[in-house]
């Protein structure tokens, strides 16, 4: 049995050492039903205290926790943003670089292009100006060879079969005949170096 002088020299009270309490009895003690339900209750009290106690730390120690956490996340997030923004510009910088590479590449191709379609052009060009001459030359050939048969047919001797020539005078040859007639007659073009 505890007395009631350790009981009041206790610091903390338990709910099992409220109810385990006993008190000295005098000749009008009081009714000892009454005493041991009102320290049961206070035990009770006591005891929702306790737990209500526990459940408060519990809490603070999980807020603690989760601060603790968000402090950290903090932390995780920022070494994440910060590596996701150096791969990002990573990314970025492969990526201008294979722009830039297939741009130049693309350059090259158009200049490839552009120098075989020139070159195809002067061809077709040469081409058509060799076929030209070729039809120029073959209608000048065909002008001379009706001309003769003309002066022929006429009667006159052109100049280029006179065994001598007999010296111009004033842009004209002794027969009358202007130099581009001459030129003309001896298949050359004004403007040109004919045989005289």
């Amino acid at each position: 049995m505890t007395n009631s002088n350790d009981w009041a020299n206790s610091r903390y009270q338990t709910p099992a050492s409220i109810r385990a309490a006993s008190f000295d009895r005098g000749i009008r003690g009081l009714d000892p039903d009454q005493v041991y339900a009102f320290l049961d209750r206070v035990a009770d009290q006591v005891k929702a205290m306790e737990s209500d106690l526990r459940d408060t730390r519990a809490e603070l120690q999980r807020a603690q926790a989760e601060i603790y956490d968000y402090e950290h996340v903090g932390d995780r997030v920022s070494d994440q943003v910060v590596q996701m923004f150096s791969q990002a510009q990573l990314v970025a910088e492969e990526m201008a670089e294979d722009v830039g590479r297939d741009a130049r590449e693309r350059v090259e191709q158009a200049r490839a292009r552009e120098r075989e379609i020139v070159q195809d052009a002067l061809n077709t060009a040469g081409e058509q100006v060799r076929s030209y001459a070729r039809a120029a030359q073959a209608q000048m050939q065909t002008i001379m060879e009706t001309f003769a048969k003309d002066v022929d047919r006429l009667g006159i001797t052109p100049l280029s079969d006179a065994t001598t020539v007999p010296p111009r005078t004033n842009g004209q040859s002794p027969d009358g005949m202007s130099d581009w007639q001459v030129r003309f007659q001896n298949g050359s073009r004004p403007g040109s170096q004919g045989t005289a």
